[in-house]
């Protein structure tokens, strides 16, 4: 097995590592902190897996199929969580996890049509400020908010990874709508 397969599958161990911190009490929030450091792990492995895949030229079957699965995993398990404490609103939450099953619908038909397709810019992004958006909500840290104002940079970063998630589903849609006939 290669090693950009083995950081996916160590991606994957790495979700129950983060939920268990997640739910484990400790003292001045540590629990939130250890969770988040996890979580930065996890997010690491998956933008290192893909690096190496493609400079060693490991990509493989396994890897295009466990390494979106685990991503999925790992950020709608977050979004969960964080919807459980009230830290998210279920509406993100929702909104969040429909369109990664309309990507991955989308996805699905192409592999059967024996077509790959890539992700885009705006899933990139949008996967950075899912990440940074699920950091920030987990620490909850007066960091985040804005001197002198009521606005909260964890909510501004999330409204950005909401915007970024629904855009990037519309191009994507519509960049590959003529694989969904309407016949």
């Amino acid at each position: 097995m290669n090693i950009a397969n083995r950081l996916t599958i160590l991606r994957v161990f790495l979700i129950p590592v983060f939920i268990a911190f997640f739910y484990i009490p400790l003292p001045n929030a540590l629990n939130m902190w250890l969770a988040a450091g996890v979580f930065i792990l996890a997010a690491v492995t998956d933008i290192l897996d893909g690096q190496w895949a493609r400079k060693h030229n490991q990509c493989s079957d396994f890897g295009r199929f466990l390494d979106p699965i685990a991503d999925k995993l790992l950020t709608c398990s977050a979004f969960i969580l964080l919807t459980e404490t009230g830290r998210l609103h279920a509406v993100f939450t929702i909104l969040f996890i429909a369109r990664e099953f309309v990507i991955s619908g989308f996805r699905l038909v192409a592999a059967g049509g024996g077509k790959v397709i890539a992700a885009g810019i705006m899933g990139k992004l949008k996967t950075t400020l899912q990440c940074v958006a699920i950091v920030m909500l987990m620490l909850d840290n007066p960091i985040f908010r804005l001197i002198h104002a009521n606005f909260r940079m964890d909510w501004i970063v999330t409204g950005a990874a909401l915007v970024a998630s629904l855009w990037s589903c519309a191009e994507y849609v519509w960049k590959n709508r003529k694989m969904i006939s309407l016949k």
